[in-house]
Protein backbone atom coordinates (compact mmCIF):
# COMPACT_ATOMS: atom_id res chain seq x y z
CA UNK A 1 0.00 0.00 0.00
CA UNK A 2 3.06 2.35 0.14
CA UNK A 3 2.53 3.24 -3.40
CA UNK A 4 -0.64 4.48 -2.61
CA UNK A 5 0.07 6.82 0.30
CA UNK A 6 1.37 10.11 -1.87
CA UNK A 7 -1.80 9.62 -3.49
CA UNK A 8 -4.37 8.91 -0.59
CA UNK A 9 -2.36 12.47 0.77
CA UNK A 10 -2.79 14.43 -2.20
CA UNK A 11 -6.77 13.21 -2.49
CA UNK A 12 -7.13 14.46 1.28
CA UNK A 13 -5.84 17.72 0.50
CA UNK A 14 -7.28 18.32 -2.31
CA UNK A 15 -10.91 17.49 -1.21
CA UNK A 16 -10.47 19.13 2.35
CA UNK A 17 -9.47 22.19 -0.04
CA UNK A 18 -12.75 21.80 -2.00
CA UNK A 19 -15.25 21.33 0.83
CA UNK A 20 -14.27 23.84 2.67
CA UNK A 21 -15.24 26.24 0.06
CA UNK A 22 -18.16 24.19 -1.65
CA UNK A 23 -21.49 23.55 -1.15
CA UNK A 24 -21.66 20.34 0.09
CA UNK A 25 -23.25 20.05 3.85
CA UNK A 26 -21.25 16.16 3.91
CA UNK A 27 -19.12 14.37 0.83
CA UNK A 28 -17.83 11.20 0.95
CA UNK A 29 -15.36 9.46 -1.14
CA UNK A 30 -14.45 5.77 -1.38
CA UNK A 31 -11.78 4.43 -4.15
CA UNK A 32 -10.14 1.23 -5.07
CA UNK A 33 -7.44 0.57 -7.45
CA UNK A 34 -5.52 -2.62 -8.01
CA UNK A 35 -7.53 -5.20 -5.87
CA UNK A 36 -6.88 -2.16 -2.96
CA UNK A 37 -8.90 0.21 -0.81
CA UNK A 38 -6.39 3.05 -2.03
CA UNK A 39 -8.49 5.91 -0.33
CA UNK A 40 -11.86 6.41 1.85
CA UNK A 41 -12.70 10.08 3.49
CA UNK A 42 -15.33 11.69 5.01
CA UNK A 43 -15.90 15.43 4.64
CA UNK A 44 -18.45 17.77 6.88
CA UNK A 45 -22.18 17.64 8.79
CA UNK A 46 -24.11 14.58 8.99
CA UNK A 47 -26.93 17.34 9.38
CA UNK A 48 -26.31 20.83 9.17
CA UNK A 49 -29.14 21.55 12.30
CA UNK A 50 -27.38 20.03 14.58
CA UNK A 51 -24.03 20.25 13.80
CA UNK A 52 -23.28 16.03 13.57
CA UNK A 53 -20.29 15.17 11.84
CA UNK A 54 -20.00 12.53 9.29
CA UNK A 55 -17.37 9.78 10.53
CA UNK A 56 -16.59 6.66 8.66
CA UNK A 57 -20.08 4.73 10.18
CA UNK A 58 -22.86 7.27 8.26
CA UNK A 59 -24.84 6.12 6.06
CA UNK A 60 -26.43 7.74 2.91
CA UNK A 61 -29.34 7.39 0.84
CA UNK A 62 -27.72 5.86 -2.40
CA UNK A 63 -31.07 6.65 -4.50
CA UNK A 64 -30.51 4.86 -8.05
CA UNK A 65 -27.14 3.61 -7.77
CA UNK A 66 -29.31 1.21 -5.37
CA UNK A 67 -30.36 -0.32 -9.35
CA UNK A 68 -27.10 -2.26 -9.86
CA UNK A 69 -27.64 -4.30 -6.73
CA UNK A 70 -30.85 -5.27 -8.20
CA UNK A 71 -29.39 -6.02 -11.22
CA UNK A 72 -26.81 -8.07 -9.27
CA UNK A 73 -29.58 -9.98 -7.39
CA UNK A 74 -31.26 -10.75 -10.66
CA UNK A 75 -28.20 -12.29 -12.46
CA UNK A 76 -27.68 -14.53 -8.93
CA UNK A 77 -31.22 -16.26 -9.67
CA UNK A 78 -30.53 -16.20 -13.43
CA UNK A 79 -27.78 -18.29 -12.65
CA UNK A 80 -28.92 -20.55 -10.22
CA UNK A 81 -32.15 -21.38 -12.40
CA UNK A 82 -34.44 -19.71 -10.62
CA UNK A 83 -34.93 -16.51 -13.39
CA UNK A 84 -35.12 -16.59 -16.99
CA UNK A 85 -33.97 -13.31 -18.61
CA UNK A 86 -36.47 -13.68 -21.05
CA UNK A 87 -39.33 -15.17 -19.80
CA UNK A 88 -42.53 -12.89 -19.46
CA UNK A 89 -43.03 -11.15 -16.40
CA UNK A 90 -46.10 -12.54 -15.70
CA UNK A 91 -44.27 -15.82 -15.31
CA UNK A 92 -42.74 -14.68 -11.97
CA UNK A 93 -45.72 -12.17 -10.91
CA UNK A 94 -49.36 -13.42 -12.31
CA UNK A 95 -51.06 -10.35 -10.92
CA UNK A 96 -48.74 -8.12 -12.83
CA UNK A 97 -51.02 -5.88 -15.02
CA UNK A 98 -51.25 -3.11 -17.13
CA UNK A 99 -54.05 -1.27 -19.18
CA UNK A 100 -51.87 -2.29 -22.45
CA UNK A 101 -51.94 -5.94 -23.75
CA UNK A 102 -48.50 -5.62 -24.74
CA UNK A 103 -47.60 -5.80 -20.94
CA UNK A 104 -47.81 -9.44 -21.49
CA UNK A 105 -44.65 -9.43 -23.56
CA UNK A 106 -42.25 -7.65 -21.22
CA UNK A 107 -39.38 -9.92 -20.19
CA UNK A 108 -36.76 -9.32 -17.46
CA UNK A 109 -34.65 -8.16 -19.68
CA UNK A 110 -36.23 -5.14 -20.90
CA UNK A 111 -37.21 -4.24 -17.33
CA UNK A 112 -33.41 -4.69 -16.43
CA UNK A 113 -32.23 -2.22 -19.50
CA UNK A 114 -35.13 -0.20 -19.86
CA UNK A 115 -36.48 -0.91 -22.43
CA UNK A 116 -40.25 -2.20 -21.33
CA UNK A 117 -42.07 0.35 -22.38
CA UNK A 118 -43.08 1.10 -19.05
CA UNK A 119 -43.49 4.84 -18.12
CA UNK A 120 -41.54 6.13 -15.21
CA UNK A 121 -43.03 7.05 -11.66
CA UNK A 122 -43.93 10.68 -11.46
CA UNK A 123 -44.85 10.86 -7.19
CA UNK A 124 -42.89 8.82 -4.93
CA UNK A 125 -45.19 9.32 -1.93
CA UNK A 126 -41.90 10.38 0.44
CA UNK A 127 -44.14 12.34 2.82
CA UNK A 128 -46.42 9.13 2.50
CA UNK A 129 -44.38 6.51 3.44
CA UNK A 130 -44.76 2.84 4.35
CA UNK A 131 -42.61 0.34 6.26
CA UNK A 132 -45.00 -2.85 5.75
CA UNK A 133 -43.20 -5.93 3.59
CA UNK A 134 -46.68 -5.89 1.43
CA UNK A 135 -46.30 -2.58 0.50
CA UNK A 136 -43.99 -3.46 -2.71
CA UNK A 137 -46.41 -5.87 -3.87
CA UNK A 138 -49.15 -3.68 -3.33
CA UNK A 139 -46.81 -1.29 -5.41
CA UNK A 140 -46.88 -3.43 -8.21
CA UNK A 141 -50.18 -4.25 -8.24
CA UNK A 142 -50.84 -0.41 -8.11
CA UNK A 143 -49.70 0.38 -11.42
CA UNK A 144 -52.18 -1.53 -13.27
CA UNK A 145 -53.66 2.02 -15.25
CA UNK A 146 -50.83 2.64 -16.73
CA UNK A 147 -50.02 2.41 -20.71
CA UNK A 148 -46.81 1.87 -22.36
CA UNK A 149 -44.78 4.26 -24.19
CA UNK A 150 -43.55 2.11 -26.52
CA UNK A 151 -43.32 -1.74 -27.73
CA UNK A 152 -41.69 -3.78 -25.40
CA UNK A 153 -37.67 -4.15 -26.40
CA UNK A 154 -37.80 -1.27 -28.80
CA UNK A 155 -36.70 1.89 -26.77
CA UNK A 156 -34.61 3.12 -23.78
CA UNK A 157 -37.01 4.65 -21.38
CA UNK A 158 -35.97 4.68 -17.93
CA UNK A 159 -38.23 3.68 -15.68
CA UNK A 160 -38.11 3.57 -11.72
CA UNK A 161 -41.26 1.06 -11.71
CA UNK A 162 -39.57 -1.24 -13.85
CA UNK A 163 -37.11 -2.10 -10.53
CA UNK A 164 -40.20 -1.98 -7.96
CA UNK A 165 -41.27 -4.55 -10.51
CA UNK A 166 -37.75 -6.57 -10.56
CA UNK A 167 -37.88 -6.20 -6.68
CA UNK A 168 -41.09 -8.00 -6.48
CA UNK A 169 -39.46 -10.61 -8.38
CA UNK A 170 -36.44 -11.19 -6.05
CA UNK A 171 -38.85 -11.30 -3.51
CA UNK A 172 -41.57 -14.00 -4.83
CA UNK A 173 -39.12 -16.15 -6.37
CA UNK A 174 -36.63 -16.26 -3.31
CA UNK A 175 -39.41 -16.28 -0.71
CA UNK A 176 -38.09 -13.23 1.39
CA UNK A 177 -38.44 -10.28 1.36
CA UNK A 178 -36.67 -7.46 -1.11
CA UNK A 179 -34.44 -6.27 1.81
CA UNK A 180 -33.71 -10.03 3.43
CA UNK A 181 -32.22 -11.55 0.26
CA UNK A 182 -30.26 -8.66 -0.48
CA UNK A 183 -28.79 -8.50 3.06
CA UNK A 184 -28.38 -12.36 2.94
CA UNK A 185 -27.16 -12.92 -0.51
CA UNK A 186 -25.64 -9.60 -1.48
CA UNK A 187 -24.44 -7.08 1.45
CA UNK A 188 -23.26 -9.34 3.64
CA UNK A 189 -21.29 -11.57 0.97
CA UNK A 190 -19.66 -8.47 -0.26
CA UNK A 191 -18.52 -7.36 2.81
CA UNK A 192 -21.05 -4.36 3.73
CA UNK A 193 -21.66 -5.14 6.83
CA UNK A 194 -23.59 -1.60 7.83
CA UNK A 195 -25.62 -1.55 4.97
CA UNK A 196 -29.49 -1.81 4.20
CA UNK A 197 -32.22 -1.25 2.16
CA UNK A 198 -34.43 -1.34 4.83
CA UNK A 199 -34.04 2.42 6.57
CA UNK A 200 -35.49 1.14 10.49
CA UNK A 201 -32.75 -0.91 10.56
CA UNK A 202 -30.31 1.59 9.71
CA UNK A 203 -31.79 4.92 11.34
CA UNK A 204 -29.46 5.66 14.15
CA UNK A 205 -26.41 6.64 11.54
CA UNK A 206 -28.30 7.84 8.47
CA UNK A 207 -27.18 11.23 7.26
CA UNK A 208 -30.20 13.82 6.86
CA UNK A 209 -31.14 15.15 3.58
CA UNK A 210 -29.83 18.29 2.52
CA UNK A 211 -32.07 20.84 0.19
CA UNK A 212 -31.70 24.38 -1.44
CA UNK A 213 -33.46 27.19 0.20
CA UNK A 214 -32.88 31.19 1.00
CA UNK A 215 -35.00 31.36 3.96
CA UNK A 216 -31.98 32.51 6.54
CA UNK A 217 -29.51 32.45 3.49
CA UNK A 218 -28.42 30.62 0.77
CA UNK A 219 -27.82 27.17 1.32
CA UNK A 220 -28.98 23.92 2.48
CA UNK A 221 -31.35 23.25 4.89
CA UNK A 222 -32.73 19.84 6.05
CA UNK A 223 -35.41 18.42 4.02
CA UNK A 224 -39.11 18.07 5.42
CA UNK A 225 -39.03 14.55 4.10
CA UNK A 226 -36.96 11.92 4.11
CA UNK A 227 -36.45 9.84 0.68
CA UNK A 228 -38.04 6.41 1.63
CA UNK A 229 -40.86 4.26 1.18
CA UNK A 230 -40.76 0.77 0.98
CA UNK A 231 -42.15 0.32 -2.31
CA UNK A 232 -39.20 2.77 -3.80
CA UNK A 233 -36.17 0.21 -2.50
CA UNK A 234 -35.40 -1.48 -5.08
CA UNK A 235 -35.33 1.43 -7.22
CA UNK A 236 -33.53 3.78 -4.59
CA UNK A 237 -32.88 3.27 -0.96
CA UNK A 238 -29.15 1.15 -0.36
CA UNK A 239 -28.37 2.78 2.56
CA UNK A 240 -24.28 2.85 3.18
CA UNK A 241 -21.20 4.44 3.40
CA UNK A 242 -17.71 4.39 1.46
CA UNK A 243 -16.09 1.59 2.73
CA UNK A 244 -19.00 -0.58 2.45
CA UNK A 245 -19.34 0.21 -1.33
CA UNK A 246 -15.21 0.03 -1.66
CA UNK A 247 -16.00 -3.98 -0.94
CA UNK A 248 -19.00 -3.70 -3.43
CA UNK A 249 -16.86 -2.08 -6.01
CA UNK A 250 -14.20 -4.81 -5.16
CA UNK A 251 -16.32 -7.27 -5.90
CA UNK A 252 -17.66 -6.37 -9.25
CA UNK A 253 -13.86 -5.67 -10.72
CA UNK A 254 -12.67 -9.37 -9.77
CA UNK A 255 -16.36 -10.42 -11.50
CA UNK A 256 -18.43 -10.74 -8.71
CA UNK A 257 -15.37 -12.12 -6.32
CA UNK A 258 -16.18 -10.89 -2.80
CA UNK A 259 -13.67 -10.08 -0.58
CA UNK A 260 -14.27 -13.91 1.78
CA UNK A 261 -13.53 -15.05 -1.65
CA UNK A 262 -17.37 -15.73 -2.09
CA UNK A 263 -18.78 -15.99 -5.56
CA UNK A 264 -21.42 -13.40 -5.44
CA UNK A 265 -21.86 -13.85 -9.64
CA UNK A 266 -19.58 -16.07 -12.54
CA UNK A 267 -18.03 -13.68 -14.68
CA UNK A 268 -20.35 -14.85 -17.11
CA UNK A 269 -22.92 -12.72 -16.08
CA UNK A 270 -20.45 -9.82 -16.50
CA UNK A 271 -20.79 -10.39 -20.64
CA UNK A 272 -24.80 -9.83 -20.03
CA UNK A 273 -24.32 -7.04 -17.75
CA UNK A 274 -21.87 -5.33 -19.26
CA UNK A 275 -22.69 -5.48 -22.98
CA UNK A 276 -24.55 -2.76 -24.80
CA UNK A 277 -28.39 -3.44 -25.27
CA UNK A 278 -29.65 0.32 -26.28
CA UNK A 279 -28.13 3.51 -26.80
CA UNK A 280 -29.50 5.80 -24.44
CA UNK A 281 -28.77 9.14 -25.90
CA UNK A 282 -27.85 10.42 -22.82
CA UNK A 283 -24.06 11.50 -23.72
CA UNK A 284 -20.86 9.79 -24.07
CA UNK A 285 -20.45 8.66 -20.41
CA UNK A 286 -23.68 6.92 -20.34
CA UNK A 287 -23.90 6.23 -23.86
CA UNK A 288 -25.37 3.01 -23.70
CA UNK A 289 -27.42 0.72 -21.55
CA UNK A 290 -26.54 -2.88 -20.66
CA UNK A 291 -28.69 -4.44 -17.51
CA UNK A 292 -28.51 -2.23 -14.71
CA UNK A 293 -25.45 -0.20 -15.77
CA UNK A 294 -24.96 2.61 -18.37
CA UNK A 295 -21.96 2.09 -20.45
CA UNK A 296 -19.78 4.81 -21.95
CA UNK A 297 -16.26 6.13 -22.39
CA UNK A 298 -14.34 9.17 -20.48
CA UNK A 299 -10.98 10.32 -22.03
CA UNK A 300 -10.22 7.07 -23.64
CA UNK A 301 -11.68 4.60 -20.74
CA UNK A 302 -14.52 2.56 -21.01
CA UNK A 303 -16.63 2.81 -18.23
CA UNK A 304 -19.59 1.40 -16.99
CA UNK A 305 -21.59 3.39 -13.90
CA UNK A 306 -24.76 4.43 -12.69
CA UNK A 307 -26.04 7.44 -10.47
CA UNK A 308 -28.66 8.44 -8.17
CA UNK A 309 -30.65 11.78 -7.09
CA UNK A 310 -33.48 11.98 -5.12
CA UNK A 311 -34.50 14.38 -2.39
CA UNK A 312 -31.97 15.52 -0.30
CA UNK A 313 -28.91 13.16 -1.55
CA UNK A 314 -26.97 12.39 -4.62
CA UNK A 315 -24.62 9.59 -5.65
CA UNK A 316 -22.06 8.38 -8.42
CA UNK A 317 -20.90 4.89 -9.48
CA UNK A 318 -18.11 4.14 -11.61
CA UNK A 319 -16.19 1.61 -12.81
CA UNK A 320 -13.07 1.26 -15.03
CA UNK A 321 -13.01 -2.25 -15.17
CA UNK A 322 -9.69 -2.61 -17.88
CA UNK A 323 -7.52 0.11 -15.70
CA UNK A 324 -8.68 -1.81 -12.04
CA UNK A 325 -10.42 1.39 -10.99
CA UNK A 326 -13.56 2.36 -9.61
CA UNK A 327 -14.71 5.33 -7.16
CA UNK A 328 -18.04 5.93 -5.37
CA UNK A 329 -18.99 8.93 -4.05
CA UNK A 330 -21.96 10.27 -2.10
CA UNK A 331 -23.53 13.86 -0.60
CA UNK A 332 -26.30 14.33 1.72
CA UNK A 333 -27.95 17.05 -0.54
CA UNK A 334 -29.17 17.35 -4.07
CA UNK A 335 -28.71 20.75 -5.39
CA UNK A 336 -24.90 20.03 -6.88
CA UNK A 337 -23.32 18.59 -9.89
CA UNK A 338 -21.70 15.49 -8.70
CA UNK A 339 -19.39 15.19 -11.68
CA UNK A 340 -17.46 17.83 -10.01
CA UNK A 341 -15.97 16.01 -7.81
CA UNK A 342 -16.21 12.75 -9.40
CA UNK A 343 -14.42 13.22 -13.05
CA UNK A 344 -11.04 15.15 -11.40
CA UNK A 345 -10.67 12.50 -9.53
CA UNK A 346 -10.99 10.04 -12.08
CA UNK A 347 -8.54 12.27 -14.18
CA UNK A 348 -6.07 12.25 -11.07
CA UNK A 349 -6.38 8.18 -11.15
CA UNK A 350 -5.45 8.13 -15.16
CA UNK A 351 -2.51 10.35 -14.77
CA UNK A 352 -3.52 14.04 -15.29
CA UNK A 353 -1.51 16.27 -13.19
CA UNK A 354 -4.52 17.74 -10.88
CA UNK A 355 -3.82 20.04 -7.87
CA UNK A 356 -7.16 21.09 -6.98
CA UNK A 357 -10.90 20.41 -7.85
CA UNK A 358 -12.21 23.29 -9.01
CA UNK A 359 -15.06 25.37 -7.53
CA UNK A 360 -18.59 25.92 -8.93
CA UNK A 361 -19.17 29.46 -10.19
CA UNK A 362 -22.87 29.27 -10.69
CA UNK A 363 -23.30 28.82 -6.72
CA UNK A 364 -20.89 31.63 -6.08
CA UNK A 365 -23.33 33.83 -9.15
CA UNK A 366 -26.54 32.17 -6.97
CA UNK A 367 -25.35 32.86 -3.53
CA UNK A 368 -24.50 36.69 -4.09
CA UNK A 369 -27.79 36.95 -6.66
CA UNK A 370 -30.01 36.14 -3.68
CA UNK A 371 -27.52 38.20 -1.09
CA UNK A 372 -26.98 41.27 -3.05
CA UNK A 373 -28.90 41.21 -6.01
CA UNK A 374 -28.09 40.68 -9.72
CA UNK A 375 -26.51 43.48 -10.93
CA UNK A 376 -23.59 42.48 -7.88
CA UNK A 377 -23.59 39.22 -8.94
CA UNK A 378 -22.61 39.94 -12.05
CA UNK A 379 -20.19 42.31 -11.95
CA UNK A 380 -18.35 39.26 -9.43
CA UNK A 381 -18.94 36.92 -12.29
CA UNK A 382 -16.83 39.06 -14.44
CA UNK A 383 -14.27 39.90 -11.66
CA UNK A 384 -13.51 35.76 -11.37
CA UNK A 385 -13.33 35.28 -15.20
CA UNK A 386 -10.31 38.26 -15.03
CA UNK A 387 -8.66 37.41 -12.02
CA UNK A 388 -9.56 33.23 -10.48
CA UNK A 389 -10.74 31.42 -13.71
CA UNK A 390 -8.75 28.59 -13.55
CA UNK A 391 -10.27 28.45 -9.77
CA UNK A 392 -13.72 28.07 -10.77
CA UNK A 393 -16.06 25.36 -13.54
CA UNK A 394 -18.97 27.08 -15.34
CA UNK A 395 -21.92 24.71 -16.68
CA UNK A 396 -24.95 26.15 -17.89
CA UNK A 397 -27.11 22.90 -16.40
CA UNK A 398 -26.37 23.78 -12.95
CA UNK A 399 -27.72 27.35 -12.80
CA UNK A 400 -31.42 25.31 -14.09
CA UNK A 401 -30.39 22.44 -11.23
CA UNK A 402 -30.01 25.80 -8.90
CA UNK A 403 -33.60 27.44 -9.96
CA UNK A 404 -35.50 24.25 -10.10
CA UNK A 405 -34.43 23.22 -6.55
CA UNK A 406 -35.25 26.86 -5.34
CA UNK A 407 -38.37 26.76 -7.14
CA UNK A 408 -39.41 23.44 -5.95
CA UNK A 409 -39.32 24.56 -2.54
CA UNK A 410 -41.03 27.41 -2.98
CA UNK A 411 -38.38 30.54 -3.55
CA UNK A 412 -39.72 31.77 -6.79
CA UNK A 413 -38.34 35.16 -6.34
CA UNK A 414 -34.36 34.34 -5.64
CA UNK A 415 -34.55 31.67 -8.35
CA UNK A 416 -35.48 33.88 -11.08
CA UNK A 417 -32.99 36.29 -9.96
CA UNK A 418 -30.33 33.59 -10.21
CA UNK A 419 -32.00 32.75 -13.91
CA UNK A 420 -31.99 36.41 -14.46
CA UNK A 421 -27.84 36.33 -14.08
CA UNK A 422 -27.48 32.73 -16.12
CA UNK A 423 -29.73 34.78 -19.03
CA UNK A 424 -26.98 37.27 -18.94
CA UNK A 425 -23.99 34.69 -18.77
CA UNK A 426 -25.70 32.63 -21.36
CA UNK A 427 -27.22 35.04 -23.44
CA UNK A 428 -28.10 32.48 -26.85
CA UNK A 429 -28.67 29.49 -24.51
CA UNK A 430 -32.52 28.87 -25.38
CA UNK A 431 -33.50 26.33 -22.38
CA UNK A 432 -32.68 28.95 -20.26
CA UNK A 433 -34.14 31.86 -21.74
CA UNK A 434 -37.59 29.66 -22.08
CA UNK A 435 -37.39 28.72 -18.11
CA UNK A 436 -36.76 32.57 -17.31
CA UNK A 437 -39.67 33.58 -19.47
CA UNK A 438 -41.85 31.04 -17.93
CA UNK A 439 -40.60 32.22 -14.46
CA UNK A 440 -41.54 35.81 -15.45
CA UNK A 441 -44.96 34.71 -16.55
CA UNK A 442 -45.77 32.92 -13.57
CA UNK A 443 -44.36 36.03 -11.20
Amino acid sequence: MYKYQKAESLLHDILTDFFENGPFPALAVGIVKDNNIIFNGEYGKANLSTGDPVDRSTLFHQASVSKTFVVTAIMQLVENGKVDLDSPVTKYLPYFKLEDERYLLITIRQLLNHTSGIPDEDDYAWDRPEYDELSLERYVKSNSHHKLLSEPGFKFAYSNIAYEILGDIIAKVSGMSFEQYMKKNILEPAGMQSSSFLKQEVEAHLSAPHVLKTSNGYGGYISDVFPYHRAHGPSSTLYTNVKDMSQYMLMHLNQGIAKNGYNTLQSGSYDEMWKPHAATGYGQENAQIGLGWFLGEYKGSKIVSHSGWDTGFLSDLILIPEEKIAISVMTNCDYVWLGSVTYPILDLLLGSNIHRIKKSMAHIVADLAVSIGVEKAIEEYHRINRMEQDEYYLVDFEFMRITEALTWNGHKEEAFRILTCAAAIYPDNKSISSRLQELQVKE
